[in-house]
């Protein structure tokens, strides 16, 4: 089955196409790599997989009740925050409703009902969960953090929200190797 399929995108910055009559399929229990120069397009095709742009022209079909995440090159996280605090914040919207429901805001049904549905009551165990799969330490400050880890506290905040979270998730990150630097881009099931 195709999660995401993407047919003839064209995309272009000024007069420089980085998609030309594109065709790309993810199908599930695919991982996907692309590697190629600085430029190339790689991480902005991401981004239309992800849903986080448009392609100029062409189709971007996805099945149904797809949840897509996206983990840029740069992660824009808070040097001062502590790993539990950004993997919470993947759970924003499950937080929300619970303190909606503790405040006695809103429709009390409707609340408790979404967050009996995405398991809300123990949020907090999902995030040591994750930061444990992860080999992560919920304590550590991220400016302690190399940025391979820094990294890796960024994929756990796309994973977090595990029941109703992301099948896919994509991320982008530079490559440090021989001859010419370059871009990763992987696209996978969450595992």
């Amino acid at each position: 089955m195709s999660w995401i399929t993407l047919q003839q995108a064209q995309l272009a910055y000024g007069h420089w196409p980085l998609l030309d009559k594109v065709d790309f399929s993810l199908n599930e229990q695919e991982r996907v790599g692309l590697i190629g120069r600085n430029g190339a397009g790689k991480s902005s095709l991401l981004r239309i997989l992800a849903g986080l742009e448009m392609p100029d022209d062409g189709q971007v079909q996805l099945a149904q009740g797809l949840r897509r995440a996206y983990v840029g090159q740069e992660a824009d996280l808070d040097p001062a925050a502590k790993g539990f605090d950004v993997v919470s914040q993947g759970l924003g919207e499950v937080r929300a409703w619970l303190a909606a429901y503790e405040r006695g805001e809103g429709d009390m049904d409707r609340l408790q009902n979404l967050i009996e549905i995405h398991q809300g009551w123990n949020w907090s165990q999902r995030v040591e969960e994750t930061l444990q799969r992860l080999r992560l330490n919920g304590s550590d400050t991220l400016g302690t953090l190399s940025g391979g880890t820094a990294k890796r506290v960024a994929l756990a905040q796309a994973f977090a929200p595990e029941r109703y979270g992301p099948s896919v998730v994509g991320t982008s990150y530079t490559l440090q190797g021989r001859g010419e630097g370059g871009t990763a881009t992987t696209a996978s099931r969450k595992a």
